[in-house]
């Protein structure tokens, strides 16, 4: 009870805390404040060729709380791309107001209104999970909320402070651990000898990271967002190959824990059906179970970074480039670098997730699978 109590009181601290983060940083809200509202097209007012562009003239209604109903003129450009966007009646579209010279709102043409689409996708994402996972998809979908406000209003804001980026991100990365297995599967044995797995694989691959970005001299400026945050007004001060060590972390984080619950798990349950059991044996075990799962891991993460850079080697294989001339662009360097540092601290969550188990057993930690077992059956 007192766990639970705890794990509640830690969600809402945290979805409390998070209004009060954002409001931490006047820079942004003085110096760049920009005004979104959602709207929708009533009907175009006129469409018209000049000089092989066409230009729509658009009336919308907005559809916020705070101007709903107020119907406003834009204009939309469309310049023969397959990015324009061909506005008709019925489209929920975003839009950002300026005040004119005489005080009076301006409307003007921001994209697609998306957060319907979205916010319907994640709705059925919570019933999907509450529905197949009942007791234990709502601790799962707990923990990805807990660790959505850790990392948007407790890593975030400290980066644009000005902390360093690899020690934060992999402080920020073991507190999602911790969070993680806490509210998923209790504090035990299992749990423990996990969150020392995640944080010995992360530290291996932030070490990694680093020494070979630096080797390959990655700068970090390979992405647009990067380049843009040199122009983000408050006289904010990034490391940018630090951020970009940070991001390796942070993306490999999902395939760690993973892996560390994936051995741990398995591990006490031998242990618990089989208290005789020697270290010897555990190991062996545990390096079984590591292997079967090491191939899949592995290609999740180089896969998913892959996917990430799929266009820009579309472009270079398109271009007819030579295979060293991709390797030497930086943008695919980065992937390069992330995709395998990322797996080598998979791999070496391995044995420290063994290691730490086998320490915790023959240390009699409490709160092994017995003592947690009234949080079993609540899920089932």
């Amino acid at each position: 009870m007192k766990v639970k109590f705890t794990l509640a009181l830690l969600v809402l601290v945290l979805l409390f805390a998070a209004p009060n983060a954002l409001a931490r940083n006047p820079n942004l809200a003085d110096e760049f404040q920009v005004n979104l509202y959602s709207a929708r097209v009533v009907e175009i007012v006129e469409e018209r060729e000049i000089h092989g562009t066409t230009v729509q003239t658009v009336r919308i209604r907005i559809l916020n709380r705070d101007l709903r109903d107020t119907e406003a003129t834009i204009t939309n450009t469309l310049v023969g791309t397959p990015q324009d966007i061909h506005l008709r009646p019925g489209t929920r579209i975003s839009v950002h107001m300026e005040l004119d010279h005489d005080g009076e709102p301006a409307f003007f043409f921001n994209g697609y209104d998306r957060a319907n689409a979205l916010l319907i996708l994640f709705l059925i994402f919570t019933v999907c999970i509450l529905v197949l996972g009942r007791v234990k998809g709502l601790r799962a979908l707990l923990a990805l909320i807990a660790t959505i406000l850790l990392i948007l209003f407790g890593l975030v804001p400290l980066l644009l402070r000005g902390y360093n980026p690899i020690i934060l991100s992999i402080l920020t990365c073991v507190i999602a651990a911790i969070l993680i297995f806490a509210i998923c599967y209790g504090i035990n044995k299992k749990s423990i000898s996990a969150v020392i797995g995640v944080a010995g694989g992360l530290f291996v691959a932030g070490i990694i990271a680093y020494l070979f970005g630096v080797f390959a001299n990655i700068t970090g400026f390979a992405s647009g967002d990067a380049q843009m945050l040199q122009y983000l007004p408050g006289g904010y001060r990034f490391d940018f190959r630090g951020m970009l060590f940070a991001g390796i972390i942070i993306g490999a984080l999902g395939a760690v824990t993973d892996v560390a619950i994936s051995i741990a798990s398995p591990l006490a349950e031998i242990k618990a059906r089989n208290p005789e059991v020697t270290n010897k044996e555990l190991i062996e075990s545990g390096l079984n179970i590591g292997k079967d799962i090491m191939g899949s891991m592995v290609n999740t993460l180089v896969l998913a970074y892959t996917g990430g850079a799929l266009a820009t080697i579309l472009i270079f294989i398109g271009f007819e480039a030579g295979f060293n001339e991709i390797l030497n662009l930086e943008s695919i360097s980065t992937e390069i670098v992330r995709a395998l540092a990322g797996s080598i601290g998979l791999l070496f969550a391995m044995p420290f997730t063994i290691a730490a188990f086998i320490f915790l057993s023959g240390k009699g930690v409490r709160g092994d699978e017995k003592t947690n077992k009234n949080q079993e059956t609540d899920s089932d």
